[in-house]
């Protein structure tokens, strides 16, 4: 590294060129990467659902409603013409009313109640609808546009909904995020034009990761939404801790080229150590089942490492630069001195810990415990999506769904079939073969007539099951369940599919992950510390008391009574473990280094006054990360994202503060134990603090 430090004074202004031309290329290839919005996608390929839409899209001409679509009528009719008009929409390819169920031209009177009331009733038609879901959102206007006091919701309405916000709302977030990111860095550094280096710097380094997605061919929204925030907050305490080194080597009396040199020389070590627990922790996503994990993880990986290339070498090019600017702008610190954290962290060092260990265990249950969603979330209050899903399901309740597919042949079993799923409490309506045409008829002859191609193919049998139930949650996991076990008792293999049906191999899935995710992250980034500490004791320690904000963090949704996307859970889970285990390397880093010389005492509050200035940035850039992610996003998943990142980073860092730094000092002896080359200072006053206050 000393070799490529020493060049890079010499080279600045080329490696400022190499990098605009790069960054230029990279916003091109930005604005071409596909975004998806189709959680489903993201599934295993073998899980239940996902091959059952394979076999769909091979054996019958239409796929699964994707819109549930309600008008004013005054007759069926009128219902009738709405339908003609809305199969004539381009893009849709089915849609599904009463007379596809029942002979409409009879009195409906003597049709089954339970059967008309799903489709028609209170002066309202509500037709099923295939539509295209590439072009979600032309789709939901041309829907809209059929007729006056139109309503509509489903599952393209949500890919509608993600669509039009990550194009919109991306920009509104970084927006709102960079302000606020410049007056917390205007706080902790020494000049005016520092923040806009900084900006710069991160913003060069996303716009690098952002434009590389190209080679991925496609992200997530999820992952198009958050990442670029995301990576802006988790790294730039890496471009802090190269400047501070470089301010420090200026005022030992170095010249601007030696202290750049030897500020990139030293703090690469400090700077990787902190780049590798957070790479990590993403890294661990990428053994999530269920991709859309996987997806974020490549990304903010990728980013890390983007971020870390361009603080080592496009940074120190651009403050060697500008440098006469910089002290013409420089400015007096504004931050206060943090010595009384470190007082008191000591002071109430058992207090801290032993708070600490009464709320892990109950808020590790309770976050455990978390009422979860699995889906997209709802929609915004408000809203007009919002408004619509609420005035369907006030005439018609909520419905779902639901396509079985069994293999064709056997009328017999197709018959017994059709009547256990009709007593399934909550379908409310079976469209069959065997409930639309003759069964004297032969499935050969019936499967020409346009109308069966849907329901009869060359090797299957579809049922089209009509739910009264939310998309996700105990009644819909329990109706996919139940619609098992009646396929069950007549098939060996058979096919399901539906919004339901999907959701609950997604709960299966991201369940399954868990474990698996969380146990990675924590190996991976515990090994990551005990190489750069050469201890046995301190990754058990630091993990342990991010571990712990994590608890806390997840357990306010459980004791507030509030659901929690289960994909957000898995995600901070890694996250904030990743993102923020670097304030608790810092400050242990400064102890040890300041325990060779001083007490435990003063080792403490000395730490607390050198680290607390650098490690309020970082939390509070990704406390506003979160909260504006939170504020801005219309998307349920990706506002609780934000959430939970705020409230996240400002725990670890409390408990980084006020916590740890009594951990260390009680296990002061144990640590010097289990680390290799540590020499502790023996004494527990030193002459830079009153000895009478060192036994306070």
């Amino acid at each position: 590294m000393k070799t490529i430090a020493e060049r890079i004074p010499t080279h600045r202004r080329l490696i400022l060129v190499f990098f605009l031309v790069l960054t230029l290329v990279s916003a091109y290839a930005a604005s071409h990467v596909v975004v998806n919005n189709n959680m489903a996608d993201y599934l295993p390929a073998d899980a239940p659902s996902t091959e059952a839409l394979r076999v769909m899209g091979e054996e019958f001409p239409i796929t699964l409603p994707n819109a549930r679509v309600a008008y004013p009528v005054s007759s069926v009719g009128e219902a009738l013409i709405l339908k003609s008009n809305i199969e004539a929409l381009p893009g849709v390819t089915q849609v599904l009313w009463l007379d596809d169920v029942i002979d409409v031209q009879k009195p409906l009177e003597q049709a089954d109640p339970k059967t008309v009331q799903t489709y028609y009733q209170n002066g309202m038609a509500l037709f099923q609808v295939t539509a295209d879901d590439i072009n979600a959102q032309e789709s939901v206007a041309a829907l809209r546009g059929v007729a006056p006091d139109g309503v509509l919701t489903g599952e393209i309405v949500e890919l509608a909904n993600a669509q039009k916000s990550v194009q919109s709302e991306v920009y509104s977030i970084v927006l709102k995020v960079v302000p606020i990111v410049f007056m917390i860095l205007l706080l902790s550094t020494k000049s005016f034009l520092d923040p806009v280096l900084f900006l710069v710097t991160i913003g060069v380094s996303v716009l690098l990761n952002m434009g590389s997605n190209l080679i991925l061919g496609e992200v997530s929204f999820i992952t198009q939404a958050v990442s670029g925030v995301l990576q802006l907050a988790v790294s730039m305490d890496y471009a802090i801790f190269l400047l501070n080194r470089y301010n420090a080597n200026r005022l030992e009396g170095m010249t601007n080229e030696e202290a750049m040199v030897s500020a990139v020389r030293t703090s690469s070590t400090a700077i990787s150590s902190s780049a590798a627990t957070t790479f990590f922790g993403f890294l661990a996503l990428l053994f999530m089942q269920f991709r859309l994990g996987a997806d974020l993880g490549i990304v903010m990986a990728k980013g890390i490492v983007c971020s870390f290339i361009t603080v080592l070498f496009f940074l120190p090019a651009l403050i060697l630069t500008c440098q006469k600017p910089l002290d013409r702008l420089s400015h007096r610190p504004l931050l206060p001195d943090f010595e009384i954290f470190g007082r008191l962290a000591y002071k109430g060092r058992l207090v801290f810990l032993l708070l600490a260990l009464v709320v892990a265990v109950p808020s590790f249950l309770a976050s455990q415990r978390n009422k979860f969603i699995y889906g997209m979330g709802n929609y915004p209050e408000g809203s007009v999506v919002a408004h619509d899903e609420a005035v369907i399901t006030e005439h018609f309740g909520e419905m779902q769904q639901l396509v079985l597919m069994v293999p064709r042949g056997d009328l017999v079993k197709e018959q017994k079939l059709q009547v256990d799923l009709e007593e399934i409490p909550t379908i409310d309506a079976v469209v069959s073969y065997v409930s639309m045409a003759d069964a004297a008829i032969p499935q050969e002859i019936a499967a020409t007539n346009e109308g069966m191609k849907q329901l009869v193919s060359e090797n299957y049998s579809q049922f089209i099951l009509s739910a009264a139930m939310p998309t996700e949650g105990d009644v819909a996991f329990e109706t996919v369940r139940q619609v098992d076990e009646a396929a069950g008792r007549y098939y060996d293999s058979f096919h399901l599919t539906g919004y339901p049906a999907v959701t609950d191999d997604m709960r299966k899935t991201v369940q399954q992950d868990n474990s698996i995710v969380n146990g990675l992250a924590i190996l991976t980034i515990a090994l990551t510390i005990l190489l750069a500490f050469r201890s046995l004791s301190l990754p058990i320690l630091l993990v342990l008391t991010i571990e712990i904000a994590i608890w806390l963090n997840l357990s306010v949704p459980y004791f507030s009574g509030n659901s929690l996307s289960y994909i957000g859970y898995l995600i901070i889970s890694t996250v904030q473990l990743g993102a923020t285990v670097d304030y608790a390397i810092l400050y242990s880093q400064h102890y040890l280094d300041l325990r060779e010389r001083l007490g435990r005492r003063d080792a403490v509050v000395e730490a607390s006054r050198q680290t607390v200035p650098s490690l309020l940035p970082p939390a509070l850039i990704l406390t506003s990360a979160g909260t504006v992610l939170s504020l801005t996003s219309s998307i349920a998943i990706v506002s609780e994202l934000g959430t939970v990142l705020a409230r996240g980073a400002l725990l670890s860092l409390g408990m980084v503060v006020f916590v740890l730094p009594g951990l260390l000092a009680l296990c002061d002896r144990f640590i010097q134990k289990t680390t290799r080359g540590l020499h502790f200072q023996s004494k527990e006053s030193s002459p830079i603090h009153d000895p009478k206050e060192a036994n306070a």
